[in-house]
């Protein structure tokens, strides 16, 4: 029986079926020919989020066209949590992006608070980390990533149908996280994570007045925001790991 643990893997935003011969972009043409040194007639492996994922052969000397071979997974919806994030300098966000998919969040939502000077989100890189990061993480989907809103829009949006709400707090009176989910484990999750330099006094007050929102600490130290994520995210997966 064929290993398939380290042949690459590549998003595919078209069709996957058996026989089926596919033109690559211009980027993955690059990555495989240049980066892998890929040669006509190697094998990968490929998904786009509906179909499964297939293993698929190069069949052009220029490394830009492949043809689906046979299915090796099959599709299953990947159930994880939501992340409201501040938007935060580049290079930290890229690591927040990365390291929250390989972890499996299900949705992304960034946000502007009153202490982000990063008024910009760059939608098609960020979309570019969250397809490299599931490409590397094995992920059948890539997470969805929502329009950019303010901490404001987003409290307003909140009602009873939005699941489990949690406010990653700096504060160190609350309950740790993984104390509330023992009580309250639920997949309809959703995380609140602040900007460098936390929330301001105003938007706390906002938070803290939402009846949809509960509050939890997840470590004695402040930590950046992209820590903040990979904590909260690694936390949320321990745990769903000892249910099953």
């Amino acid at each position: 029986m064929m290993s398939y643990k380290n042949i690459p893997r590549l998003y595919i935003n078209k069709e996957l079926k058996s026989n089926k011969e596919i033109e690559l972009i211009a980027k993955d043409t690059h990555y495989l020919k240049n980066v892998l040194r890929f040669k006509e007639n190697k094998k990968i492996k490929v998904f786009n989020g509906i179909d499964g994922e297939w293993e698929a052969i190069v069949i052009s000397k220029d490394i830009n066209n492949i043809r689906c071979l046979k299915k090796i997974k099959k599709q299953f919806s990947e159930d994880g949590p939501s992340l409201y994030f501040a938007i935060i300098k580049s290079n930290n966000l890229r690591w927040l992006l990365e390291k929250s998919t390989e972890l499996g969040v299900k949705n992304l939502y960034p946000m502007v608070t009153d202490r982000v000077n990063i008024k910009s989100f760059n939608f098609e890189k960020a979309k570019l980390h969250l397809k490299e990061a599931s490409e590397v993480s094995e992920r059948l989907e890539i997470p969805n990533l929502h329009e950019l809103n303010t901490l404001k829009d987003t409290l307003l949006k909140f009602n009873d149908k939005s699941g489990n709400i949690i406010f990653c707090n700096e504060a160190r009176d609350d309950i740790h996280l993984s104390n509330y989910l023992k009580k309250n484990f639920s997949k309809n999750i959703s995380f609140i994570i602040g900007p460098e330099g936390g929330f301001s006094d105003n938007e706390i007050k906002s938070i803290y007045a939402n009846p949809y929102i509960n509050r939890v600490k997840i470590h004695d130290r402040i930590l950046r925001s992209e820590t903040a994520a990979v904590l909260v995210m690694s936390i949320y997966k321990n745990y769903l790991q000892l249910l099953e």
